[in-house]
């Protein structure tokens, strides 16, 4: 009895050995560590290749095109700031392009004339002289003015021939005009058809050769009734109209 109680003593005290718990396993060592390199798949070429080519811009968006300019209109607004120098381009890039609206030209000269650009000034007014000749309309009521004009230039030019040839062919459309007036004074008529003469003389003497200068002096004895003067001067002209198609269409 008493061994019994010894040997639960034993168990109760020494513990049962299947009982005990059994050490731990030494703990097994860490997987070794691994890259993200060695995790992360390699990305295919083609993608590869595709990172390495240059950004290209998109497209820039599609402008309309500028509406084209009026050159009159822009010569216009110059005028109104009272900017006549960078008008003058412009009123004769319309001149040029419209040659047929022949009071735009003589509106160029005046520019012209204001800016101190004589010799364009110049160009333009014996442009406007021969073609408004032939219209019937308003511009032909500047062929005088114009002529005046040309005479001043020259006169500040120191052309003498020019000089008296403007004066003595604006004083002959002078007389015409008068002849479509009711009040026409034949005596004012006369003197100008005589200044007329005298001038365009002397322009045939600085210039003999001169087709034009004929053609007007022998207008100019047709209205002093000298014909067989005016049909000399026409005979030595060579024709009743000169080579430029310039001559004056005056009727007594």
């Amino acid at each position: 009895m008493v061994r019994r109680w010894a040997l639960v003593g034993v168990v109760a005290f020494g513990g049962c050995e299947s009982l005990k718990t059994a050490p731990a396993p030494p703990p097994s060592p860490p997987p070794p560590a691994t890259t993200a390199s060695a995790t992360v798949a390699p990305a295919p070429a083609v993608v590869q290749a595709a990172a390495t080519l240059p950004r290209v811009a998109p497209p820039p968006p599609e402008q309309e095109p500028e509406p084209p300019h009026d050159a009159l209109a822009l010569a216009a607004d110059c005028l109104s700031r009272g900017d006549h120098a960078s008008a003058a381009p412009h009123l004769e890039a319309h001149v040029r392009g419209h040659p047929e609206q022949v009071l735009f030209r003589v509106q160029l000269a005046e520019l012209y004339l204001r800016l101190g650009r004589d010799d364009a000034a110049k160009v333009h007014f014996e442009r406007f002289t021969a073609e408004a000749r032939r219209t019937t309309g308003p511009a032909k009521k500047l062929v005088v003015d114009s002529h005046t004009r040309l005479m001043e230039i020259a006169q500040r030019d120191g052309d003498r021939f020019g000089e008296v040839f403007h004066r003595g062919v604006g004083l002959l459309l002078l007389t015409a005009e008068q002849d479509a007036l009711p009040e026409r004074d034949a005596g004012f008529c006369e003197e100008m058809a005589c200044k007329a003469l005298h001038a365009l003389r002397e322009a045939r003497e600085l210039a003999p050769d001169d087709p034009e200068v004929r053609h007007w002096l022998a207008a100019a004895y047709d209205r002093t009734g000298n014909r067989r003067a005016a049909e000399a001067e026409r005979t030595v002209a060579g024709a009743s109209v000169t080579p430029t198609g310039l001559g004056p269409e005056l009727k007594r």
